[in-house]
Order: structure tokens, then sequence, then C-alpha cells
């Protein structure tokens, strides 16, 4: 009766202390749209944004914060989280907001940027040579295959392309979505996904610490898209040492 007692404590505490641990990440989602007024360049665009699934998919082991709100780019605020995840549209942060952001990665924190996140931020020239490139136009919207590695044409095939850890377990996937068109402006990144041979997902170091674009996510069927769910997923958990 005392061991099986004993027994029951063990697991009643170490359930509860995986519950405590489940949720250790701390991440703010920056999310809406900045400036659309009549005299910009593409004031006809409009994006929406599925903030619910990217915070159901991060729910085993995160608390996620969404907010519209760049005031909370301060250095007094981001000192409570790991991780930023900019799944918004042509906002623009002020300088001040921009300082407390930049330092924020470079003290070794990381950034993620998920599809219209590459096209936000754009009134700070050092925030498209922090992510390693820009965006230059997408197709229109239509299935292809996503390839889960780093290759192109030659030698380097698919049977040959490294591996990223992101994507060590997942094969090529088809999906639904925007095709982006990237050009970099370094070669100091690590292509981790490509599609028709462009990239889709990449990495670079940014100070003491990482950046991360996935372009994929337009719409909500792209993101329910398996192949999106655990890129996205496992790039957060790289981001953060929990993939090695």
């Amino acid at each position: 009766m005392r061991n099986a007692l004993v027994l029951l404590l063990f697991v009643s505490i170490s359930i509860n202390c995986l519950g405590q641990n489940s949720k250790n990440l701390n991440i703010l989602l920056i999310t809406g749209v900045g400036i659309t007024g009549s005299d910009h360049m593409y004031s006809d665009w409009s994006h929406h944004h599925y903030n619910d699934l990217l915070v159901d998919y991060l729910s085993d082991f995160a608390q996620v914060r969404i907010t519209k709100d760049l005031s909370e780019l301060n250095k007094k605020n981001l000192e409570h989280y790991d991780v930023i995840i900019n799944n918004s549209l042509f906002h623009e942060p002020t300088e001040e907001q921009f300082n407390a952001f930049y330092k924020f990665i470079e003290s070794g924190k990381s950034y993620f940027a998920i599809h219209a996140g590459l096209v936000s931020f754009l009134n700070s020239d050092n925030y498209l040579k922090m992510m390693g490139g820009k965006f230059i136009n997408h197709d229109d919207i239509k299935t292809f295959t996503v390839n889960t590695s780093d290759y192109w044409y030659g030698w380097e095939n698919e049977d040959n392309g490294y591996k990223h850890p992101i994507v060590k377990e997942l094969g090529d996937f088809k999906t639904l979505d925007e095709l982006y068109l990237v050009q970099f402006n370094t070669d100091s990144l690590e292509v981790i996904a490509r599609a028709e041979y462009h990239p889709i997902m990449w990495t670079r170091n940014w100070g003491k610490g990482k950046v991360m674009c996935l372009t994929l996510g337009h719409g909500e069927y792209s993101q329910k898209n398996e192949g999106f769910k655990s890129l996205f997923t496992n790039g957060v958990k790289w981001l953060t040492g929990q993939l090695d």
C-alpha cells in the first residue's frame, strides 16, 4: 500500500512538472495591416491573418500574445519574450521601436517572419539586410511541390540535398499557396526548403540571435496544410533550441 502511495505521488509530481514546463516559451506575435493609404504603392492590397491556427500549433509548448500594437516593441516589454513572430503586412515601426526590435535579436533571441511578414517593417533598410533578402513578386495561387531540402539543378539533386533538422523527418509535400519570388542579398544564410527551386524557408544568424523566414501561408487552406504546420512548428522549436 505504501509503495503504491509513493508511486502515485511520484506520478502526480511528474505530471505537475510536465504541465509547468509544457509552455516555457513566451512568444510575441505581431499581426494586422499597417499603412495602406491611397498614396501607398500597394494601396489595393489586403491580407487576412489566421493567427488562431498559429497559436494552436504552438499551444503544447508556448504561450503566445497576439498584438497589432507596435508600441509593444520596447526594451522593457520584450524582456518577457523568447521569440517575435511577424504575421503582419506593411507595418512601419518607429526608429525607437526598431532599435528595441534589433537589440532583442542581437542579444540572442529569435525572430520568425511568416509570409507577408517579409513585406512588413520595410521602412528600415536594415530589416532587409537582416532578413537576407527581399520580396520581388509572387505567382498566382496555385498547387506546387515543396522540396524539404536545399538542392539545385545538376549533381546537387534531390537525393543528395542536405536536410536541415527542421525538415529531417519531413518529406516533400504539395500545397495550395502563393509562391514568393525572393532576391537574396547575401550568401550568409541557410536555405531549408525550396519550391520550383525558389527558396521558401531560410535562416541566418544576426548578432547573437537567429532570424528565419517562411514565405508560405497565404490562406487558411495554406496554413492548414500539414507540411506548413510542420515547417512552422519545427521552425519555432529549432530557433529556441528544442530541436537538434
